[in-house]
């Protein structure tokens, strides 16, 4: 260790005072120099000084560091503050509060501490800011940086171009194709395809292929993989509703016991529950009880219900004689008060009456066959 005299220990207070006296009048001049240019900015621009320290002074705040590591002995009495805070007792709180809790302080453990400090690291994450940004804001920015690269690609129209330009077409004589599309479904952008002059027409005429057919297909591939890119929306809802009128017929074989019974959704109450005295169980509500094809055409509802079939949340379920009365009083109620209809075929017109047959009284209504009176022979009619 290094003991400085007296006179070391003078000359370096001197040295430090200095040092700082000069940073202070450093200070001084820049805040005179910034005073004057906003005089002179605010006379020459005919702005209030006001404004004009506004927009200058703005800027100071970003050269302050906060800091951010926490600390025991603030947390310790960031809690009684909070708690004190709607007492408002004025600017003495902190001051009293630090007298009255400081052993309290410091006959905390370092454990304690550390669980403390631990406590509040979790609460102010939950305080934490995030930037938004709105899908508006996604659109535009998308839009602007495909204009940007198409701009840079390839020139706009126009008859001449200078021997500066740095369009990439001009400047190398390269031709490019570029395709854009979403990859996910939050976003609101169709599909973008441009490519420049020389190869505008490559795709349709030498490939076969249709811009926006392809960047259809790799929209879906890269939202849903191969199997979005294979089938599209259309498709998949008609493969799973089969599969749910084939796993609905294949129970109500199996519970009936009759090969042929197929699901009627229609005559649903007189051909299925009548006949076999069985009825459906656990059809959610969110879903109109209909056929498929109107209830709904939504691809996750359509899922959760096939979901539902495989997992026997929704089942065939055989009715007792009593369940099937009180069904079938339920059902007729239902059909008074003109909740539902009651899907039937129209009877004949003629129901009731007797049809009357052939009889001798009637000759009109006998049916009668007629013949010619003579026959000829065939050997007469080849002479």
């Amino acid at each position: 260790k290094v003991v400085l005299s007296k006179e070391a220990r003078a000359a370096l207070k001197h040295s430090r005072q200095e040092k700082s006296h000069q940073f202070k009048d450093a200070l001084d001049d820049a805040w005179n120099q910034l005073d004057d240019a906003t005089k002179t900015i605010a006379t020459s621009h005919h702005i209030s000084v006001c404004r004009v320290q506004n927009d200058l002074y703005i800027g100071r705040g970003l050269l302050r560091s906060r800091c951010s590591k926490l600390n025991a002995w603030n947390v310790h009495y960031a809690h009684f503050l909070t708690h004190f805070a709607a007492g408002n007792q004025g600017r003495g709180t902190l001051k009293s509060l630090v007298h009255e809790h400081r052993d309290e302080y410091l006959r905390l453990s370092k454990d304690k501490q550390d669980d403390i400090l631990a406590e509040y690291a979790d609460w102010k994450k939950t305080k934490a800011t995030g930037l938004h940004v709105s899908t508006k804001s996604k659109v535009n920015d998308i839009t602007q940086t495909l204009k940007a690269v198409e701009n840079e690609v390839r020139p706009p129209f126009i008859l001449t171009y200078k021997l500066t330009d740095t369009y990439l077409n001009c400047h190398t004589g390269t031709e490019t194709i570029l395709y854009t599309m979403r990859g996910s479904m939050d976003l609101p952008l169709r599909g973008v395809a441009f490519a420049t002059e020389g190869v505008q027409h490559f795709m349709g005429s030498v490939m076969g292929v249709d811009n926006q057919n392809l960047v259809s297909k790799m929209e879906g591939f890269a939202v849903q993989g191969m199997k979005g890119a294979a089938t599209n929306h259309k498709q998949q809802v008609s493969a799973i509703r089969s599969k749910i009128r084939d796993i609905v017929n294949t129970k109500l074989k199996l519970i009936t016991g009759d090969p042929d019974a197929k699901m009627q959704w229609t005559h649903y109450f007189h051909n299925i529950v009548q006949r076999y005295q069985v009825t459906i169980k656990g059809w959610p509500d969110n879903i109109p009880f209909a056929n498929l094809s109107q209830a709904s055409s939504a691809r996750p509802d359509l899922e959760m219900l096939y979901s539902k079939w495989e997992s026997n949340q929704i089942q065939w379920k055989v009715l007792t004689d009593e369940e099937f009365v009180e069904l079938h009083s339920n059902h007729q109620e239902q059909i008074d008060r003109d909740e539902i209809i009651d899907h039937r075929r129209r009877t004949r017109s003629d129901k009731g009456t007797k049809r009357k047959g052939a009889t001798a009284a009637n000759p009109s209504r006998c049916k009668k066959y007629k013949s010619s009176e003579t026959v000829e022979d065939d050997d007469h009619s080849d002479e």
